[in-house]
């Protein structure tokens, strides 16, 4: 390897690292996906879900081309969005679906949504999840009767939807935990 390639490759090593670094912290700490701040500690969920071939799977009878639909939907008619975003594509440890409404003709940013629901899984629980002993799976919504959680739609454009969101999330056995710093950024498959 000569040495004019090699000091090619550490530049370019070094400018696409610098890049990407920009991309993934350029004030919204994620480029597609999911990123917030939950106990303590900052998460960013970038995988959508994605076959697992056991039967006993919840997601088997689907495709992956299903399953990446239901990840990033939106449907018109019903004014939803629904993002769902794991660490792990096939075996996740952690996930967080949120689900909102939305008019596409609204036009005018930041947009609040009047119900939204989030739901926080800890897919390590081997109990049943939301009863009184779950301590690792949590849930807030926004509706006419509770603020537990605020969504924040800073865009849309090109099915590419954005915004923020934090609030304060309930588990089964009533332990209360905020989310704070809350990022989304998709683009959604139209219904």
């Amino acid at each position: 390897m000569s040495a004019r390639f090699f000091y090619r490759f550490i530049i370019f090593a070094v400018v696409a690292t610098i890049s990407v670094s920009a991309v993934l912290v350029s004030g919204d700490d994620v480029a597609f996906g999911v990123s917030f701040s939950f106990k303590g500690r900052k998460h960013i969920l970038q995988n959508r879900m994605q076959k697992f071939d056991n039967p006993y799977y919840p997601r088997a009878g689907y495709s992956n081309a299903q399953l990446d639909t239901m990840s990033n939907y939106f449907d018109p008619e019903r004014g939803y969005v629904e993002v769902i975003r794991q660490d792990d594509p096939v075996r996740p440890a952690l996930g967080l679906a949120l689900g909102f409404e939305f008019d596409e003709t609204n036009g005018e940013y930041p947009y609040t949504p009047a119900r939204a629901i989030m739901q926080l899984k800890d897919f390590g629980w081997g109990g049943v999840e939301f009863s009184k002993r779950d301590t690792l799976n949590y849930t807030g919504v926004s509706n006419d009767v509770s603020e537990d959680i605020q969504v924040e739609v800073d865009g849309y454009a090109r099915d590419t939807i954005w915004g923020r969101f934090s609030g304060v999330l309930v588990s089964g056995a009533g332990v209360m935990a905020t989310i704070e710093d809350g990022y989304f950024r998709v683009r959604v498959h139209r219904k």
